[in-house]
């Protein structure tokens, strides 16, 4: 008797189960929602998170080797790889110069003969989350601003020199291009990250479309961040920021 109501205790009822069932239901329903949307939420974050940090590495990379950096973003719409780095895979490269003949160069003249060398093996953004040339533009009220993101050839790879933007630091860490005329300061930049998928069709820019659009066919899921001319950044809160001219 002892025995049975022990197994009694220990058995579940069906509401119990019922419950049970109701909870992994939600779960999977949730799970699925993630996949079906990876770059949604933290996702997008921690792309600009990313990106920020990169930033102050180029930064960093400037400073303390007395130099040129960029953040480059390698575009290669032939990469359709699962891991696809096209509009996602970002490196701090650093410009190397040689030296002038008596075994000095001027740090400050940034037109002397070198070449551009990664200094890290680089990162890609988070899955589904894309950098967005059309969207990263100069600022309106930056006047004679450049509206073109620095674009260029640089050795990407063992193999071959893929495509790249860039954002170029001085020596001292400040952000100077794409700029207005070479020599000039640097206009405010914006960054945009936009969530999406390689395609094209109804809103489709640089090869990715929205997983969600506005009637302007705008991406809904995107987020970003201004970089200043001093190199500092701060986020892209709102829509307006992000999409008007």
């Amino acid at each position: 008797m002892k025995s049975t109501r022990t197994g009694r205790a220990l058995a579940f009822t069906l509401i119990e189960l019922l419950v049970v069932i109701t909870i992994i239901g939600i779960m999977m329903t949730l799970a699925s929602t993630v996949l079906r949307n990876p770059g949604t939420g933290r996702t997008l974050d921690s792309g600009v998170d990313l990106i920020t940090n990169m930033i102050e590495e180029a930064r960093a990379t400037a400073q303390g080797n007395d130099t040129y950096t960029r953040l480059v973003i390698v575009s290669d719409p032939s990469d359709t790889s699962k891991d696809s780095r096209h509009l996602r895979f970002m490196v701090v490269q650093m410009l190397k110069r040689n030296l002038k003949e008596n075994g000095t160069y001027d740090a400050s003249d940034v037109t002397i003969q070198g070449k551009w060398v990664s200094t890290s093996a680089g990162a890609l953004l988070p899955p589904g989350v894309y950098f967005s040339p059309t969207f990263s533009t100069s600022l309106s009220w930056a006047k004679g601003g450049s509206n073109r993101i620095g674009t260029g050839l640089s050795p990407i790879g063992r193999k071959k020199k893929a495509r790249v933007y860039y954002f170029e630091f001085d020596e001292k860490g400040h952000f100077v291009a794409p700029s207005s005329g070479p020599g000039a300061p640097g206009q405010p930049q914006r960054i945009v990250l936009v969530n999406a998928r390689r395609g094209s069709g109804p809103g489709s820019t640089d090869g990715l479309v929205p997983l969600q659009q506005d009637k302007m066919h705008r991406p809904i899921g995107a987020k970003g961040l201004v970089l200043w001319p001093n190199g500092y950044t701060t986020p892209l809160r709102t829509r307006s920021q992000m999409f008007d001219k």
